[in-house]
C-alpha cells in the first residue's frame, strides 16, 4: 500500500518538474539593453531585440509615477518599433520607472525596468541659439535659451548663466572664454578686419547642468568706428563753424534784396534804368528828338585874295556855331 503511495506521489513530482522544464524552454526572451534617451524634457524608452531569436514580436512598454500608490499605465501596446515615446505623459518635476516586455501570440517575456528618473535632474540640455551681428569692430552675440519640450525653460531653470568661447578663425588652439555671463546679449571689442567664430553653453544652477555646447557661428568684423564723444566733437565744431556762415550768407542775401528793392520809391525812369541799362539807353536815344540842322549860307565875294576868302569863311562857320549853341 504505502508503495503504490510513494509511486503516485513521484509521478506527479515528475509530470510537474515536466511542465514547468518546458514552460521555462518556451518562455520568451526579453528585450535588452534598455535605455532612455531624454533632451529639453522630451523621453523615449529605447530597447534593443532579443538576442538570438526570431520572429513576430510586439512589445508593450510602460510607466509609473514614484508615488506608492501609482501602478504601471500603458503607453504603447502591440507596437513592433523599439522605442516609445512618453513625453506627453509626464510631469516637469515628476520622477518615473519604465518597463518593456516582449510579447507573441499570448506568450511574453519577463519585464525590465529602468531606475528611477528624475526629469528635471536627469534631462540633457540642448544647445543655446546664438546670432552674431558686426558693427564696426564690435560683434554682438545674442543668445536664446534651449527650447523645451514640456515647460518654459525659465520655470524651470530660472537662474542660468552663458559659457562663451571665442577665437579667431583658423586658430583654434588660442580660444577665448567669457564664464558667468548673465546678460542674453553681449557685444565684444574686437580686432578690426578680423573673421571670429564663436561657441555657447548654458549653465544652470539648479542641479549644476551643463547644456550641449551651440554650433560654431562665426562672423567678420570692419573698419572701428569712432567713438561717440569723438563724433559729438566733431559735430560740435562743424556746427560752431557752418552757424556763423549760415548767418553771414542770409545777411548778405538781405543786404542784396534791399539794395535791389529799396523801400523809398525811386522814379520809373531810375528804376527802368537800374533794371536794364543797356535797353534804357538805347529806348532814351530812340524817343529822344532829332536835333535841328541849322543852314547857314555862305557867300563868297568875287575878286579878293585867297587869303580873304579862308578868313571870310572861318568867320561865317564861327557865327553859325555860336548860334547853334
Amino acid at each position: 500500500m504505502q508503495s503504490t503511495v510513494f509511486t503516485i506521489l513521484f509521478v506527479k513530482l515528475l509530470c510537474l518538474t515536466l511542465h514547468g522544464m518546458t514552460a521555462v524552454l518556451a518562455e520568451l526572451p526579453s528585450p535588452s539593453n534598455i535605455r532612455i534617451t531624454s533632451i529639453n524634457m522630451g523621453l523615449v524608452l529605447e530597447w534593443d531585440p532579443p538576442q538570438n531569436h526570431t520572429g513576430n514580436l510586439t512589445y508593450r512598454s510602460e510607466y509609473k509615477g514614484k508615488s506608492i500608490r501609482n501602478s504601471y499605465q500603458v503607453v504603447c501596446l502591440d507596437t513592433t518599433a523599439l522605442c516609445c515615446d512618453f513625453t506627453r505623459h509626464l510631469n516637469k518635476f515628476g520622477v518615473y520607472t519604465f518597463q518593456v516586455r516582449a510579447e507573441r501570440e499570448g506568450e511574453t517575456s519577463h519585464w525590465v525596468e529602468t531606475k528611477e528618473f528624475v526629469m528635471d535632474e536627469h534631462t540633457t540640455l540642448g544647445p543655446p541659439s546664438v546670432t552674431l551681428v558686426s558693427s564696426g569692430a564690435n560683434i554682438e552675440v545674442s543668445i536664446e535659451d534651449p527650447v523645451l519640450r514640456i515647460s518654459e525653460f525659465k520655470e524651470i531653470y530660472n537662474h542660468a548663466t552663458f559659457n562663451v568661447a571665442y577665437w579667431k578663425e583658423g586658430q583654434e588652439k588660442k580660444v577665448t572664454r567669457m564664464n558667468g555671463i548673465q546678460l542674453h546679449e553681449v557685444v565684444l571689442e574686437l580686432e578690426q578686419w578680423t573673421r571670429y567664430c564663436f561657441q555657447v553653453w548654458v549653465v544652470t544652477e539648479r542641479f549644476f547642468k551643463q547644456s550641449q555646447p551651440s554650433n560654431v557661428t562665426c562672423e567678420s568684423t570692419a573698419k572701428a568706428k569712432d567713438r561717440p564723444w569723438v563724433m559729438a566733437l566733431g559735430m560740435f565744431v562743424v556746427m560752431a563753424v557752418s552757424v556763423p556762415l549760415v548767418v553771414l550768407a542770409f545777411w548778405h542775401c538781405y543786404r542784396v534784396v534791399r539794395f535791389l528793392r529799396p523801400k523809398v520809391k525811386l522814379p520809373g525812369h531810375f528804376t527802368v534804368y537800374l533794371l536794364d541799362p543797356q535797353c534804357s539807353s538805347i529806348l532814351a536815344l530812340q524817343s529822344s528828338p532829332q536835333p535841328d540842322e541849322v543852314y547857314h549860307e555862305v557867300s563868297i565875294m568875287p575878286g579878293g585874295t585867297e587869303t580873304e576868302r579862308e578868313s571870310a569863311l572861318w568867320w561865317t562857320e564861327h557865327k553859325a556855331h555860336n548860334q547853334t549853341d
